[in-house]
């Protein structure tokens, strides 16, 4: 994983960024060249995402300018992700306990693509601080900001695709600009959406949701003491968009993991590392001939912005505490 620090303005951060990648001999040149389906797309959807993310946009450019790219061949690949894709396998939720609520999630995907993912802190001018997760630049998979709001995805393979924005971008969206999951709510339920896929959003004061997301439709579940999210959608409006295989890789056997265990117990920070650890059940143990696996797991709790991370498999690997957000808010104050 990279672990770059990124802050100032949001044209200087993704240059800055970008500028880091070269210097350590990352060549985008060949990611950036995608089939001409996805270049028309991604097209479609730049005013879009420059109505909607001004700011973010420039932090686009400046990625761009810092890799010697063309904006629009790297602000086309962005958008045009989470759109065509056909394999992720994530499970995600947020659960109640005490005076706590935790946040959890595993990213699974190709082996391959641990080595190149991210966990960025993020301190852009006049916005949230918060720490992300991604496998790309700029949108991301999962994140805590400084008002104790955590957001993160899972993956639907889409039936259709609309011009909008994809769900990477909008995890970034909320976690920069909302402080509480009733904004994030709002949010999104009045953007254009291109890509399917269940948001999870919790707040520290125990408001959480999850969002059935397609290009057509958006339908939001507030949750009581628990909510959790794999890769199919549960609301009987929504199932119409489901994957035509019901287990696509185990996500109904994931999500009855999740709900077995957040339903019956008084939840801890290490109760929820073994659950997502696979410890109580199926959630990571996928089968080696897959060549799929879950390549990093996060654990957040929201209302002491602490947070742990597991990069790779959390059956194989063991969980690190992070302090980069506490840094930064830290770094904040003292300017």
């Amino acid at each position: 994983m990279y672990h770059p620090r990124l802050r100032g303005n949001h044209y200087d951060m993704g240059r800055h960024y970008g500028e880091l990648l070269v210097k350590s001999g990352v060549d985008l040149s060949p990611v950036i060249i995608i089939p001409e389906q996805q270049t028309t797309f991604g097209l479609s959807c730049l005013p879009i995402y420059e109505k909607y993310l001004p700011g973010i946009m420039q932090e686009v450019r400046g990625l761009a300018d810092g890799l010697g790219q063309r904006y629009e061949a790297v602000a086309c690949w962005l958008a045009a992700l989470y759109c065509f894709e056909s394999n992720h396998g994530c499970s995600v939720f947020a659960v109640r306990s005490g005076e706590h609520i935790y946040f959890g999630r595993n990213m699974d995907m190709f082996p391959e693509y641990k080595k190149t993912s991210e966990s960025v802190l993020y301190m852009p001018e006049n916005k949230n601080i918060f720490l992300a997760h991604s496998t790309a630049m700029i949108c991301v998979e999962d994140g805590m900001n400084e008002h104790g709001l955590a957001a993160a995805l899972t993956f639907l393979l889409p039936k259709t695709v609309k011009p909008g924005i994809n769900g990477g971008f909008l995890i970034r969206l909320i976690l920069e600009e909302c402080k509480t999951a009733g904004e994030a709510a709002r949010l999104l339920q009045n953007i254009p959406i291109s890509s399917a896929h269940n948001i999870v959003v919790a707040d520290s004061m125990g408001e959480m949701f999850v969002a059935e997301c397609t290009a057509e439709q958006v339908s939001v579940r507030w949750c009581e003491k628990y909510a959790a999210a794999t890769n199919h959608f549960i609301t009987p409006a929504m199932q119409q968009y489901n994957a035509e295989d019901e287990n696509w890789y185990q996500t109904r056997d994931r999500l009855a993991t999740l709900e077995s265990v957040l339903a019956d117990e008084r939840m801890s920070f290490e109760k929820c590392k073994e659950l997502i650890s696979g410890k109580r059940g199926f959630l990571c143990q996928y089968e080696k001939k897959l060549h799929f696996e879950t390549i990093w797991s996060a654990v957040y709790d929201l209302n002491s912005l602490s947070h742990e991370i597991c990069e790779g498999n959390p059956a194989k690997s063991a969980f690190r505490p992070d302090t980069r957000l506490a840094w930064g808010m830290n770094k904040a104050k003292r300017k």
